[in-house]
This record gives structure tokens, C-alpha cells and sequence, in this order.
């Protein structure tokens, strides 16, 4: 009789624990606080299961919301182990039971399994709602199902509510928040498919249909964002100013978009605060360890290297070389506050001609600063034969969303070697411009001045016309 009441209690504080969480969750209390409860809660229930024999009458009732409980805590991987303890089919299991496998198989990137659970609840009466659905979505779309998914979204447009009705004399309709899913989950779906601009467009109606619409503002924003307008989903989240308490899923977005912009100052401070706030967020995760790699020295390295095979004596041969290389190497430091770094810097150019080789290389070091979408730099250089020391200074801004110019200078030129091995040295200037559309179209023009001590000058006129013309999930 206690052993029967003491599982009645722990599947009573359970649901409370759970109930609880979503209420404090929805005041925007951090997962610590929220949790509390429900971590007791299941610390309890550990006690209670090793007390427990598979015999006991109550054995499988507790084990049920045990595993209910652990998956709701995100523990999926102890949720799992636990189930295969049973010893009992997953066709067997109730229903709760089976989506809360369901989810921890998801969870844990077993999406084949994850599929199999969720589709033994579509035949269940009056139990598939949104989550069911989702879930199953999501198991389609980590096993690159995409016909699967597409298919199944339209399905669930047929058998989940458009309205929720109230009792109530004089109470209007509403929509079903299983509707209000559907159509997030809707736009995403045309966002996962690389449709980015059919995902825009979709959240931009559907927002203009409910303006006070937190999770359809949300991912209009996170849309604007990978479609790279960064400024044009800070002032789609802006429209959220003032409301109180602050969501979740913006406050995560605030961060991503901060990073974004360049604004490394308020990325961290967020990333910081959201890390007490919702430690296990994945969002949360990937940002703080990319701001941990920011804090580690970096090394980038280039080569290109050709070689003609023109024959006999010719103009090509003998101003472009018969073999040529060119190497750069760059040691970054670790940022400094944020928006600092110094650097170490090698270039080593050969070139093969008929009338010998030639072999240049410098040294350098130098700092650069980044801030807001704007980058500049320079660098001090010495070539290896105590030739002239140079400075290059870059410099390059994004006005918008869509425009972009660059300035460089550039005291001791890659002149071209035969030049070089003469003894002479330039100096370069270089301009560049390009406008951005969005990811899918970018138009770009550069020009370039290099000034030669023996009289001789060279410019450079580029343009480059960059254009999606296909898109796939993949």
C-alpha cells in the first residue's frame, strides 16, 4: 500500500514538477531555477527505482513517468538506456512512453528509430498533435527524406485544427496553437530546402497577418539573418522591444544576430548571460565555443604556383616566367578585447625564367582591428635581402545590408619579379565595390594602380558577377 501511494506521488509531482517548469519558463526565469523542481523531482525518482523490483506491481506504472520525466529534462540518453531495460516492445508502451523515446532517439541523432516511435503514435486515438508531427518531420529531414517531409506537411495541413473555440458566451475564435506550429514549421521547411527567398516572403505575410506574433517574428529575423541582411533582422526584432519577459527563442536571436553584425561586445555579454540562463540550449552552446576559438591563435596559409609551356622564345614566356609560386602564411594572435589582434606574416614568391631564377620573400608583422562590419589593418614588412622596409595599410566597411567597398595601400608592391630582380620597387593602391542582393546575388568591381620606380605603371580593372541558379536541400 505505501510503495502504491509513493508512486502515485511521484507521477502527481511529475506532471506538477513539468507544469511548473513551463510556467517559470514563460517568465523567463533561467533552466536552473525552472528545472529545480523537476530535478528534485527525479533525484527522487532515482531513489524510488533502486528500491524497486521488476516483479513490484508498480514497477512498470514508475518506470513510465520516470522516463516521461527524464525526457522532458532533455536527459535523452538516460531515457534510452533506461527503455531497453524494459525488455518490453515499443509497440507495448502507452503512448507518452513511446513520444518520449521518440524524442530522445531525435535528441541523440538516431533519426531512423526516431521515425519508427513516432509512427506507431499516428495510429493512436486522439493522441498526434503538433510535437508528434514535428518530431517525425525532423527524423525525415536529419535522414535527408525531403519528398517524406514535403508530404507529410501536407497531410498535417488536413488533420490539425485551423481555430480554437472557447466555451465561453460572446468568446471568439482563435487560431489553434497546433496551427500557429504548422505554419512556423511551414516556412522553415522552404528555409531547410535552401528556398530562402519563398521562406522570406512566406514569414513576411504571415506577419503581416498577426504583427504581434513573437515566434513568427522570430523566424522572419533568422530568415533575414541567412539570407545575410543581418541589419534588416535587428529591425525585425525590434519590433519585439518592450515586451516583457523576453522570450527565449529572441533573446537567443539578439545573440546570433549580434555575432552577425560584428558587434563582439554585446555577442559575448549575451552569450554569457544566456550560458546561466539555458546551459543545454544547442544555439547557446555553439556560440559560446566560438567565442572560446576567438580566444585561441589561428594560422591561415595560400599557394598558387603555374607554369607555361609555351615553346620557343615568346612574350608570355618571358614576362610571366616558364614556372612560378607564390606562398603566404599568416599566425594570428588570439583576440584582445574583443576586437584586436596581432599577427606574424611570410610571403615567399619564385619564378623560373630563361635567363635564371627569381626568389623574393618578406617578413612582417602587424595589427588589426574589427568592429561592426569594419576591418582594418596593417602590416610592417622586410624583405630577406634588406631591401626597403614596407607598410600596407586595408581597410573595408559595409555600409547596409547591401554594399560594401574596399581601400588598400600598399608601399612595397608585388611588382613583377623580373622588375624586382632589376631593382626596382612600387608602390599600389586598390579599390573594390561590391553590392549584395542577398546570399543569392552578388556584383562586385575592383581597379588597382601600381606604380613602378622605373617609370612604368600598371592598372587593373576586375568584375565579377556572382548568381545562385539553383537551389536543393542539400
Amino acid at each position: 500500500m505505501l510503495q502504491t501511494l509513493q508512486v502515485s506521488e511521484f507521477s502527481q509531482h511529475i506532471n506538477n514538477a513539468i507544469a511548473r517548469y513551463k510556467y517559470l519558463n514563460r517568465e523567463g526565469l533561467a533552466d536552473a531555477e525552472s528545472f529545480a523542481e523537476l530535478d528534485k523531482v527525479l533525484e527522487q525518482g532515482q531513489k524510488i527505482h533502486q528500491q524497486m523490483n521488476p516483479s513490484d506491481p508498480n514497477y512498470l506504472r514508475f518506470y513510465y513517468d520516470y522516463l516521461y520525466g527524464l525526457d522532458f529534462r532533455g536527459r535523452s540518453k538516460a531515457v534510452i538506456e533506461n527503455s531497453t531495460q524494459l525488455n518490453i516492445p515499443l509497440e507495448k508502451l502507452p503512448a507518452y512512453v513511446r513520444h518520449a523515446i521518440a524524442d530522445s532517439y531525435l535528441a541523440e541523432q538516431k533519426p531512423k528509430k526516431a521515425e519508427f516511435a513516432y509512427k506507431t503514435l499516428l495510429t493512436e486515438k486522439n493522441y498526434p498533435d503538433m510535437t508528434v508531427y514535428t518530431g517525425l518531420y525532423y527524423s525525415y529531414i536529419e535522414q535527408e527524406k525531403y519528398k517524406e517531409a514535403e508530404q507529410l506537411l501536407a497531410e498535417v495541413d488536413r488533420l490539425i485544427p485551423t481555430y480554437k473555440y472557447s466555451q465561453a458566451k460572446g468568446v471568439d475564435k482563435i487560431s489553434h496553437p497546433d496551427r500557429d506550429d504548422y505554419i512556423a514549421l511551414q516556412g522553415m521547411h522552404l528555409a531547410y530546402a535552401n528556398h530562402l527567398d519563398q521562406a522570406e516572403k512566406h514569414f513576411q505575410k504571415k506577419v503581416e497577418q498577426a504583427p504581434a506574433n513573437e515566434s513568427l517574428i522570430n523566424n522572419l529575423a533568422r530568415v533575414e539573418r541567412w539570407r545575410e541582411k543581418p541589419l534588416e533582422a535587428k529591425k525585425t526584432l525590434s519590433r519585439l522591444n518592450g515586451i516583457d519577459p523576453i522570450a527565449k527563442d529572441t533573446r537567443i536571436n539578439e545573440m546570433q544576430n549580434a555575432q552577425a553584425l560584428g558587434d563582439i561586445p554585446t555577442w559575448r555579454k549575451t552569450t554569457q548571460n544566456l550560458v546561466q540562463y539555458y546551459p543545454d540550449d544547442s544555439g547557446v552552446i555553439k556560440s559560446r565555443k566560438e567565442l572560446e576559438d576567438r580566444n585561441r591563435a589561428t594560422i591561415s596559409h595560400s599557394t598558387t604556383w603555374g607554369q607555361s609551356k609555351a615553346e620557343g622564345r615568346d612574350t608570355v614566356s618571358e614576362q610571366n616566367g616558364l614556372k612560378d609560386r607564390e606562398m603566404e602564411t599568416r599566425l594570428n594572435s588570439p583576440w584582445i578585447n574583443d576586437n584586436y589582434r596581432l599577427f606574424a606574416w611570410h610571403q615567399d614568391r619564385y619564378g623560373e625564367y630563361r635567363f635564371g631564377d627569381v626568389h623574393d620573400q618578406r617578413y612582417g608583422v602587424g595589427a588589426e582591428w574589427q568592429a561592426n562590419r569594419k576591418a582594418l589593418s596593417a602590416i610592417v614588412s622586410q624583405s630577406t635581402d634588406g631591401g626597403q622596409a614596407g607598410v600596407r595599410l586595408d581597410w573595408s566597411q559595409w555600409l547596409n545590408d547591401h554594399w560594401q567597398y574596399q581601400l588598400q595601400y600598399n608601399s612595397q608592391a608585388d611588382i613583377p619579379l623580373q622588375a624586382l630582380d632589376a631593382g626596382e620597387d612600387g608602390q599600389s593602391y586598390r579599390a573594390a565595390v561590391t553590392w549584395q542582393k542577398d546570399e543569392s546575388r552578388q556584383i562586385g568591381a575592383s581597379y588597382s594602380l601600381t606604380d613602378i620606380s622605373d617609370g612604368n605603371k600598371q592598372q587593373e580593372f576586375s568584375t565579377f558577377w556572382r548568381e545562385r541558379l539553383f537551389d536543393a536541400p542539400h
